[in-house]
């Protein structure tokens, strides 16, 4: 690995039932980042740091109950230490800095489309892991579908306990997991 340090992140955002059936696009529906997690690692993939941050949605500041449920996130969770995306976000932006940052997915444009909610500069940019876990995870039953909570259980990889699964920290821990797995068994590095 080349770089010195590196950052996976997740992020968890208002959902309804059959909302990503319908790609969000029901009324009053729109992904409203509610969580961030994120763990930077040294150049041995040893964790060093976390950030995790509730936000407080705008849109639909009431967390529906199909919400609450997937992600174990509560109301009063986030009514008492939830802060302004432009907050959560400049945070997040420090907690990075420089490292090369990824997520499993197209966290990047949620992301960007919150920036948009918040009248802020649509610049956030991020790796997406996901088309690397599909290459060489599949041997291990990576496939679309599998979300990022599930990966070291769907690889195998070691983990110390459960990960609770939608949990935007606790499905970080899934992928880095899942990804020193896969380097371990020769994959070559994302970064």
């Amino acid at each position: 690995m080349t770089a010195r340090s590196i950052v996976f992140y997740d992020t968890e955002f208002t959902s309804w039932e059959g909302a990503l059936a319908r790609d969000w696009s029901g009324p009053g529906e729109f992904r409203e980042i509610v969580q961030i997690g994120a763990m930077r690692f040294d150049a041995d993939l040893q964790m060093v740091a976390t950030f995790d941050m509730l936000i407080k949605p705008v849109k639909n500041p009431v967390l529906s109950d199909y919400f609450i449920q997937l992600t174990g996130i509560r109301q009063e969770q986030v009514e008492r230490t939830g802060v302004p995306f432009a907050e959560a976000l400049a945070q997040f932006r420090d907690f990075i800095g420089t490292a090369p940052t990824a997520s499993y997915g197209g966290d990047d444009s949620v992301v960007r489309e919150n920036q948009e909610l918040h009248a802020l500069p649509t610049d956030f940019t991020a790796l997406n892991i996901g088309p690397w876990f599909m290459m060489h995870g599949a041997a291990y039953g990576v496939k679309k579908g599998v979300n990022s909570g599930a990966l070291a259980r769907t690889v195998g990889a070691p983990l110390e306990g459960a990960v609770a699964e939608h949990n935007a920290l606790e499905d970080v821990r899934s992928i880095a997991a899942a990804y020193r797995f896969l380097l371990a068994k020769g994959a070559p590095s994302f970064f």
